[in-house]
């Protein structure tokens, strides 16, 4: 949390020497985002494998974003954003596992379901409006969702929210005369022995008329520990995305 602060002090700091947008926007985005899950989670004592113990593979989400841009220099701007993380799919056990207290023995047949959402609340200042454009600022993310394996004769349901402080950067470079950009966007921070990382490359086209196109990658890491019935998580989400976006 202190490095939160710290990120904040500085952002404000640069945001005092930085030129204010002169006009008032909003910029809106929603898209669908490819999802392939690594990692390991528990809740218990098995560290339950996303891949090799559930088959969980290639999953489809959806994503949204909204930003508020002003005049007014002391103020930052604002972003909305939200993500979810659905994946669900059968597999048989190769090894026993335990999951929220409940045992799972080798060769049973198992149907898993992870479900979570994701809210971020950005504060930000843009400090470059030009050809170059660079935002920095600060995030509070929630995250909310369970996960459940169920068996013929058993299911065990694990729940789990937290509360994410993050630093936030985004840097977006247009290629004059032609509505055509690349960009990238990061947010992340680590503390007390966990970490989150949430980064994309984008290359997109905007017409006249406000409306664009958005397309890129997305990498997402995310290490917690002791949230609601989780005991522990590491895993990484990434893959292709592809979004409209709309400016007015």
């Amino acid at each position: 949390m202190k490095a939160v602060w710290l990120l904040s002090l500085v952002v404000c700091g640069l945001a005092t020497s930085a030129s204010a947008d002169t006009v008032f926007g909003v910029y809106a985005g929603a898209g669908s985002w490819l999802q392939d899950y690594h990692g390991e989670i528990a809740s218990g004592i098995t560290e339950v494998d996303v891949e090799d113990d559930l088959a969980i593979g290639e999953q489809q989400n959806n994503v949204f974003y909204i930003a508020i841009e002003h005049p007014v220099p002391v103020l930052p701007n604002v972003r909305v954003a939200y993500a979810r993380f659905e994946a669900q799919d059968r597999s048989a056990l190769d090894r026993t596992i335990d999951f929220n207290g409940v045992i799972f023995p080798d060769g049973t047949d198992i149907e898993s379901l992870v479900d979570m959402t994701q809210g971020d609340a950005v504060f930000y200042y843009e400090l470059l409006d030009n050809v170059l454009s660079l935002d920095l600022g600060v995030a509070a993310r929630y995250v909310d969702g369970e996960m459940e394996i169920s068996s013929a004769g058993d299911s065990s349901r694990a729940e789990f929210s937290a509360w994410i402080p993050l630093g936030y950067a985004r840097a977006r470079i247009e290629l004059p005369f032609t509505g055509l950009f690349i960009g990238g966007e990061a947010l992340g921070l680590g503390y007390n022995d966990e970490s989150m990382t949430d980064a994309n490359a984008q290359i997109g086209w905007h017409s006249p008329y406000g409306v664009g196109i958005e397309l890129g990658y997305r990498w997402y890491t995310a290490q917690l520990e002791n949230h609601g019935d989780l005991d522990s998580a590491e895993v990484d989400v990434s893959g292709p995305f592809a979004a409209l976006n709309v400016h007015f």
